[in-house]
């Protein structure tokens, strides 16, 4: 890796260039003078002599200094630093609308300004052509009236505010004064009132414990000293950590630094979000938990309420549901104090944005220039039509959020905040994870718990697979199988909550897993004690391919298992077809993938004397060679197959592999085939899976709708059944 550099560029312009109606300044030259020394400095400056360079009075020319600029840049590398000052005039041309400014060098002549606009060193030149395309860490301190511009000096000729474009993360900067403000010099100080300040600062006034003194302490230090008008700051990543000055090094600290770091403390990497951390929490806690959440009547519409909620949550003062029709719109819901001919303006320029980059873009920010500010979030698109939300000035500290509040806001749009607040709140920190990767290590732990609380609320429910029989005695209730419901009048699964799992990783899906079976196995035994058979019938219940691999899930098995006092035989656990069955990231298998896995399940039937099914063979990952190679397993086959055009074919070769060992003299018997999900439309009837060598079959056929309780086949429904083996029905 090539050594990092520390480079600064000094600029201090006394005289004004040519025909430049300013008064000329008497400090700035010597401000940068004064400057380098401090960098200099044998005892505390950070910087090596040929690494700083100065633009002093004549020799600061616009040219050579957008020359060399440019050169630091197309030569840096991450590790590098970059400090730029400027002490003197700046000049806002009336042409430019305001929104740039010039820092007058020697040579600066305004009257050609107008024909060739780059003749002159731009703020937006060092924002966009310097530090956003510095590979490294850059600062920049302006000592200069209408340094603020800065601020906004890439927004030139824009209305809106392109608040999701790339950000300079790794830039801070401290402005003498806001746009339209004035910098003064002091015959006292006998510098530029920022500069002697920034001075003090970083000749130990702002040193740390370690007298260490960094950017961000300098800024926090000038901006205390009651200058007026109070200087602009702004410090990102790295400001807080990269000292500017700092004392020598000596021998102890020089030992101290070169021992190995205690191997006892672990520190994960810095996460893009590590700043929004505090910001994201505090606006979950509004939406989901706040004390002062709106109140909402029964007559209220869901986009209605969530529109009011989003208002709240975010401080804002208006929220709005808007259509963006071509250049056009219409106002589909919206809160009191929203007023669409006020904001049209606005949503016009909005509507640009949200046409043109409907799917690239989860958000931008419209000003109008004053005073108000619209965030507008894309939810819906339907043709050329996009449904949106608009949010018309919401807190600053949540909009300095940017991307993040964009997705924050989309998936709460998505969900159900109001009737189903734990489920909205993780399907919002589960938008952040897709959209962002890892999260803070908080955010991360706290979307954990939630996840726990989610899957932990699940009722569990039991389908009975019934077995075939010619004879109405013979048909029953073979075993259950456990479902997860939200409640026990739900029909459908709550699959969204179950997948979410994987957009976490193994150790949500593991804990997701070992709370089902553990609430399935407990809540079965119940229901079976309840019932008062003889007995207790087998149970099945789902499990990943990726908790079968660790023993904590296994282990919470058993547990299970022995509180409910359920004997391990009568347990099944069926591998999901959501899981592909191989290695994960970084891991190594010794063996093919099958053939390790079957080994894994061989040796947990022996230690646990539990059962094993492929799940849902058909569709997913759930493979002819899984079904094939999973030789101890019983096979669920899914009701798509029931559909298919060829549904008898491949039942047919179904039960030829589930004979396979049998037939080989392997096994005593055949493995257990199930057929799921058959009801009155299947175009397979019970007759030909019968004559298949089919026993088994599970779905709303029967009549008996998955319950909490466990019930019997009444004989009514037994002779049905038989009837339709024998194929009298």
């Amino acid at each position: 890796m090539a050594p990092s550099k520390r480079q600064a560029v000094l600029i201090g312009v006394n005289q004004c260039g040519y025909d430049v109606q300013l008064p000329a300044l008497r400090f700035a030259e010597s401000d940068a003078q004064d400057l380098r020394a401090v960098l200099l400095d044998q005892d505390y400056g950070t910087f090596h002599d040929g690494d700083v360079k100065m633009f002093i009075g004549p020799k600061a020319t616009w040219r050579e200094i957008k020359a060399y600029l440019r050169e630091i840049v197309v030569g840096s590398g991450p590790s590098d630093v970059l400090l730029v000052y400027f002490a003197g005039h700046a000049l806002v041309p009336e042409w430019n609308d305001q929104l740039d400014a010039y820092l007058v060098t020697a040579d600066l002549d305004p009257e050609v300004l107008p024909r060739e606009p780059d003749n002159g060193l731009r703020m937006s030149f060092l924002k966009q052509d310097v530090f956003e395309a510095f590979a490294g860490t850059s600062f920049l301190v302006l000592d200069c009236c209408q340094a603020g511009i800065y601020a906004d000096a890439d927004r030139r000729h824009f209305a809106a505010m392109h608040t999701y474009r790339t950000q300079v993360d790794r830039h801070s900067a401290l402005l003498a004064c806001p746009r339209g403000g004035v910098a003064r010099e002091s015959p006292e100080y006998g510098h530029g009132v920022l500069t002697h300040h920034v001075l003090r600062a970083l000749r130990g006034d702002a040193a740390d414990e370690g007298r260490r003194v960094s950017f961000a302490r300098m800024a926090a230090f000038v901006a205390e000293q009651g200058i007026d008008p109070p200087p602009a700051q702004w410090v990102k990543t790295y400001g807080p950590a990269t000292p500017l000055t700092q004392p020598p090094v000596s021998r102890h600290d020089r030992q101290a630094l070169n021992t190995p770091a205690n191997p006892g403390i672990i520190r994960p990497c810095k996460n893009p979000l590590e700043d929004h951390g505090n910001s994201i929490m505090q606006l979950l806690g509004r939406m989901f938990r706040g004390l002062n959440r709106p109140r909402y009547h029964a007559q209220q519409g869901g986009p209605a309420e969530r529109v009011e909620l989003i208002r709240y949550a975010v401080d804002a003062d208006s929220v709005a549901v808007v259509e963006f029709i071509g250049d056009d719109f219409r106002v589909m819901d919206k809160t009191a104090r929203f007023d669409r001919d006020l904001f049209r303006p606005m949503l016009e320029l909005a509507a640009d944005e949200a046409v043109q980059y409907r799917t690239s873009m989860p958000g931008h920010v419209v000003s109008d220039g004053g005073r108000r500010r619209m965030l507008c979030v894309p939810v819906k698109y339907v043709d050329e039509r996009v449904v949106a939300l608009a949010v018309v000035n919401p807190a600053p500290a949540q909009l300095e959020m940017g991307e993040p509040l964009a997705v924050i806001l989309r998936a709460v749009w998505d969900s159900d905040p109001v009737d189903d607040p734990v489920e909205s709140e993780m399907t919002v920190m589960t938008a952040l994870r897709i959209a962002f990767g890892r999260l803070p290590a908080p955010v991360y732990e706290y979307a954990f718990t939630i996840y726990q609380k989610l899957i932990d609320s699940m009722t569990m429910v039991f389908q009975p697979v019934v077995e075939l029989s010619r004879h109405p005695a013979g048909v029953g209730v073979h075993s259950f199988e456990a479902l997860a419901r939200r409640n026990e009048r739900e029909i459908s699964a709550p699959l969204a909550a179950l997948r979410m799992a994987y957009d976490w990783g193994d150790r949500f899906i593991i804990e997701r897993d070992a709370l089902l079976v553990s609430k399935a196995i407990r809540s079965y035994a119940e229901a079976a004690g309840a019932a008062g058979w003889q007995g207790i019938k087998p149970l099945s219940v789902n499990v990943a391919v990726r908790s079968l691999l660790r023993d904590a899930y296994l282990q919470q098995v058993s547990k299970a298992l022995a509180e409910a006092d359920v004997n391990p035989g009568t347990l099944t656990l069926e591998i999901s077809e959501q899981d592909p069955i191989e290695p994960g990231p970084g891991e190594d298998w010794p063996q093919k993938p099958l053939d390790y896995f079957h080994r894994r399940l061989t040796a947990l039937a022996k230690k646990l004397h539990i059962n094993f099914a492929v799940d849902d063979f058909g569709v997913g990952h759930a493979s002819l060679a899984r079904m094939a190679e999973l030789r101890l397993t019983q096979i669920k086959v899914d009701r798509a197959v029931l559909h298919h055009p060829l549904a008898v074919d491949e039942l047919r070769l179904v039960a030829q592999v589930a004979r396979y060992a049998r037939d080989q003299g392997d096994a005593p018997h055949p493995r257990a085939v199930v057929v799921e999900g058959y009801d009155d439309e299947a175009p397979v009837s019970l007759r030909q899976i019968w004559d298949l060598g089919i026993h088994h079959v599970q779905g709303y056929f029967c009549g008996a709708v998955a319950s909490a309780s466990l019930h019997p086949l009444d004989g009514d429904m037994q002779e049905q059944i038989a009837s339709r083996v024998k194929g009298e029905r």
